[in-house]
Order: C-alpha cells, then sequence, then structure tokens
C-alpha cells in the first residue's frame, strides 16, 4: 500500500514537471516574425544592437509604410538617417512596406531591413516593375495598376506611415493621405521624419491650414514630425495606441508643460 502511495506521489511529480498530464508541456509558439527573425539568423547589427533587440509584442505597430525618394538627394544625412531608421525598424522586429526597387533612399532603407533579416514588401506599379526602372525590388514584391492603387493597397496593408526626404513623386504620396484623412478615409498616423529640417516649410504650410480654416485640427494630429529616429517612432506608437483628442506625445513625456484647462 505505501509503495503504491510512493508511486502515485512520483507520477505526481513527473506530472507537474511536464506540465500537462501524459504530455509534454506545449513548447513557446512564437509569431511568424519571430521564427523567421530566428531562423534567418544573417543579421549585421553590433553586439550592442543584438543585445538590445525587443520583442514586437512590446509594439503595437508591427509594419510601417515608407514613403521617399527614389534618389539618394544631395544631403548625406539622407542616407545615413535612412539606414539609421533601417537598423531601428530591425531593432524592433517592425516589418516595412515600401515603393520597390533598390536606389535613392527607398532602396537604402529596404536593403539595411532585408539584408539584415527583415521582413520587406515590396508595392510598384506593373509597368514600373516591367521595366525594372528602379532596379529589382527587396523581400515580396506586389504589382499593382498604378500610383494610387499603389498607396491603396499599402493604405489597408500598415499601421502608419513613415515619409523621409523626396521630391515630387514623395509629394504625392504624402498629399495622397493627406486628402484621403480629410475624406475619412483612413486615420492612420504619418510620421515625417524631418532630417536637417527638410519638412519645415511644409510643416508650417499645414499649420497655416488648420489656422485659415482649411484643415480640421483633428487631421492635423495625424502629421507628426520629429527630428530623430527613435523618438519619431514612438511618438507614432502613442498615436496608434490613444488616437483621438486629449494629450500629445509631447506633453505625455513632459506632463509639467501639459495645459489641463485643454483637456477637461
Amino acid at each position: 500500500m505505501r509503495r503504491r502511495e510512493e508511486e502515485e506521489e512520483e507520477e505526481k511529480e513527473g506530472d507537474s514537471a511536464i506540465g500537462v498530464v501524459g504530455k509534454e508541456a506545449p513548447s513557446k509558439q512564437f509569431p511568424d516574425w519571430d521564427l523567421f527573425w530566428f531562423q534567418s539568423g544573417t543579421t549585421n547589427l553590433t553586439v550592442q544592437e543584438s543585445q538590445h533587440v525587443i520583442s514586437s509584442a512590446d509594439y503595437s505597430i508591427s509594419e510601417y509604410v515608407l514613403i521617399c525618394s527614389h534618389s539618394l538627394g544631395r544631403n548625406p544625412k539622407f542616407m545615413a538617417t535612412a539606414v539609421d531608421l533601417g537598423r531601428e525598424l530591425l531593432r524592433r522586429r517592425i516589418s516595412l512596406a515600401y515603393g520597390g526597387g533598390n536606389v535613392g533612399l527607398q532602396g537604402a532603407l529596404a536593403s539595411t531591413v532585408c539584408t539584415n533579416g527583415g521582413l520587406v514588401r515590396g508595392f510598384i506599379p506593373g509597368y514600373i516593375a516591367t521595366r525594372r526602372v528602379y532596379g529589382p525590388t527587396y523581400g515580396v514584391e506586389h504589382t499593382v495598376s498604378s500610383n494610387y492603387y499603389k498607396y491603396f493597397e499599402m493604405n489597408h496593408a500598415v499601421e502608419a506611415f513613415i515619409v523621409l526626404p523626396g521630391g515630387v513623386d514623395t509629394m504625392e504620396g504624402l498629399f495622397t493621405l493627406i486628402s484621403w484623412a480629410s475624406e475619412g478615409l483612413h486615420n492612420r498616423p504619418i510620421g515625417l521624419l524631418n532630417i536637417d529640417g527638410y519638412f519645415n516649410n511644409l510643416l508650417k504650410f499645414l499649420d497655416d491650414a488648420v489656422r485659415q480654416n482649411f484643415m480640421a485640427s483633428s487631421q492635423r494630429k495625424l502629421f507628426i514630425s520629429s527630428f530623430f529616429v527613435d523618438e519619431l517612432l514612438d511618438k507614432l506608437e502613442f498615436a496608434k495606441a490613444f488616437p483621438g483628442p486629449g494629450a500629445g506625445y509631447d506633453e505625455f513625456a513632459n506632463p509639467e508643460r501639459l495645459d489641463l484647462e485643454l483637456h477637461l
């Protein structure tokens, strides 16, 4: 009798070690991104950066659309900051959607993410893709019928936008998003990475549009800017987590500057 009790006790101890009676405890189920990340094993991040990799579960935004130029521009800070943004997306395990190709600021950022094991997909009009105007696309290529449908598809695929310096095509994408926001077709935050003050005049224009009653302040709030990569991503996370009226990121980060009367 005592021997049987001892055997039952040993079985209980064995079950508790396994976690489920008669079955092995299920192993941790990583999201698809984690599986891709760990299996790729090709990151070129420094040891310090690798030690600070943060799980994507810590962030509410899992994929960004990049809108910027297929040119590098004259200012060397543009490309350097684009690469920094790509490395920060890698660190946060955030995937990237962009306008395809391998040239200019778009190519520099997409290359940084893709060649270091990150997830990238490019949306590009078919007539441009077939002629390889901008070179081959990093990651998975999705062909669409026009630039309009490029932004349409990307708008439905991601949760936020990041705009880097660019020319007419970049402004086309940005003002398409502005127009859609004003018509209530989307409320996704739009981050302007204001490298070396490139977007200063544009931000003044948006502020003046609000003052002149051509743009609602709620729509203006969708346009978030910063000179710094990490701060811009944090601001976009805040805007995604706390949409609508109320204190903005700057007031949240600096509560002593918060004017309570504006938010009662």
